[in-house]
């Protein structure tokens, strides 16, 4: 836990140096900022659109400017890291309506949050794997939110995810072995 009350620190610390506003109020350019209200909708929309994918849940996502970003997906995919998963919604939507990722998301914790931005950790215990034990995996996600005037509502912006990559892809059907323990040589020691 000391780890989370630090991380809320840092984050607190960064937000006031960047000029980012405390939580739940505007900032003096009239930018809308989350209020608590507003990351619950954004969390539960996420929660919403990994756990169980329907079509109208793309209209969560906004429409232009959307990312998905996530080295551990690239990495499981067998994709290069460094650029996002999905560059756009259509290619997040599309995948989502092909193969959704239906996972039980349970989430652990939110926060913390800025402007615009609210971590979340996250576990999923899930096997698509008949007959497999199902493996926890655990992960952290940014939501990016994004205020749409026209809508009145806030969309998810971006995603930026990580988790334990070898254990989603083990639940998956990867097969993965541990590398033997290295050999050491320990050297003589003689007393005088």
């Amino acid at each position: 836990m000391r780890f989370f009350s630090t991380l809320a620190l840092v984050a607190s610390a960064s937000a006031a140096a960047t000029g980012l506003t405390s939580r739940g109020s505007d900032n003096d350019h009239g930018k809308k900022c989350l209020k608590q209200k507003d990351v619950d909708y954004l969390v539960n929309a996420y929660k919403s659109i990994i756990n169980k994918w329907e079509a109208p849940k793309a209209d969560f996502i906004a429409d232009q400017g959307f990312f998905d970003y996530s080295d551990s997906i690239n990495t499981i995919a067998g994709l290069p890291t460094g650029f996002p998963i999905f560059p756009n919604k259509e290619a997040f939507v599309a995948y989502q309506t092909a193969t959704p990722d239906n996972l039980p998301l349970v989430i652990v914790e939110v926060g913390p949050w800025n402007c615009n931005q609210i971590t979340v950790i996250w576990t999923a215990t899930f096997t698509k794997v008949d007959g497999a034990v199902p493996l926890p995996v655990r992960g952290i996600a940014i939501i990016e939110g994004s205020y749409n005037k026209s809508q009145k509502d806030w969309e998810i912006q971006s995603l930026k995810v990580e988790l334990n990559s070898m254990n989603f892809y083990r639940n998956t059907g990867g097969v993965c072995y541990r590398p033997e323990a290295p050999t050491v040589e320990v050297p003589e020691v003689t007393t005088v």
